[in-house]
């Protein structure tokens, strides 16, 4: 199906008050191209509510707007008539006290997952898209709709993490286009990747630290994976986003080629992320055994505990796909 943006021009021009949401336990992906549009939309005369379940990690807290994103209970008497879903392949991947704010009115969804299950109303989902903010910044170039420093900020940010600083295969000449764009439009290139990769709490130093000292390496170096107990969460007093990055220093391993991380949850769910270097194998397939999903190249899911019993069953299949062949 060819994609138009002229669906959600149209329908974004109709409407007044509009609420914006993005997917629990947010990343930069999700916070950037969630305050990014918001403030675009304000820019057009729009009132504008932004929300996450999750408050933003305090490594994003910095990006210009992000203080003004929201949890449900705080807009539960905003009167919108749009709703907009950004960066979350599936309904479950927002919480249900979100959803409640819907209140029955139409829901546009702008995703870039693979697996997003085209839940809105009007669905804009790109896969050859690298991140939610390169749709938000074609959107705007399409619309002709003006950037600020502040809106191209945090677009630039939402680019650059889910491209891993623009390492990432998916990475494509459309989006240097666009993040010359934002550059133009006043981004501090020097500035925001200090603040994105360069400033960090000691205690994200810490939890590599000890997650690395249990690196496991299997299918003859092929797999590396790392795990985080419940138990050193709490010692560390980790926060939202003090465990990004972990997963890119064990799939930079020559041998490599799928990386995953454990992290044990309150309740005993554990989450699982994984990444892979090679489209012949695909993680978002494996994470679809356990009913997760996501990107051939980045994906997710969560299994019930104990962590071990999750952990094993989870790399068995990881390496069974890679003995395979």
């Amino acid at each position: 199906m060819e994609l138009s943006f002229a669906p959600l021009i149209k329908r974004i021009s109709e409407s007044r008050s509009i609420l914006l949401v993005s997917h629990n336990r947010p990343d930069g992906d999700a916070i950037g191209s969630l305050v990014g549009l918001g403030l675009l939309l304000e820019g057009l005369g729009k009132t504008v509510r932004m929300v996450n379940a999750d408050v933003v990690p305090e490594s994003l807290s910095f990006l210009p707007g992000a203080e003004r994103v929201e949890k449900p209970a705080g807009v539960a008497e905003f009167e919108h008539d749009l709703m907009i879903s950004l960066d979350s392949a599936g309904l479950d991947r927002i919480s249900e006290a979100v959803w409640e704010l819907r209140n029955g009115v139409d829901l546009i969804n702008v995703d870039h997952h693979i697996s997003n299950t085209a839940y809105g109303d009007i669905n804009y989902i790109d896969s050859a898209s690298p991140a939610a903010g390169q749709i938000v910044a074609q959107l705007a170039h399409e619309a002709g709709w003006p950037l600020t420093p502040a809106i191209a900020g945090n677009l630039y940010a939402a680019i650059s993490t889910d491209t891993g600083s623009f390492r990432y295969p998916s990475t494509s000449a459309e989006t240097y286009r666009i993040v010359a764009e934002l550059v133009q439009a006043g981004v501090d290139v020097g500035e925001i990747n200090r603040q994105l990769y360069d400033s960090f709490p000691l205690r994200r130093v810490e939890v590599m630290r000890e997650m690395l000292n249990g690196l496991r390496i299997e299918a003859g170096g092929r797999c590396a994976s790392v795990s985080l107990p419940l138990r050193i969460t709490s010692e560390l007093g980790l926060k939202t986003g003090d465990t990004e990055g972990v997963i890119d220093i064990i799939r930079a391993i020559d041998s490599v080629i799928i990386a995953v991380f454990f992290e044990e949850l309150p309740g005993g769910m554990i989450r699982v992320s994984s990444r892979s270097k090679d489209e012949k194998y695909g993680v978002g397939d494996i994470c679809s055994v356990f009913g997760g999903g996501g990107h051939t190249l980045a994906a997710g899911a969560r299994l019930p505990g104990p962590l071990k019993s999750a952990e094993d069953r989870f790399l068995a299949e990881v390496i069974q796909r890679l003995t395979a062949n």
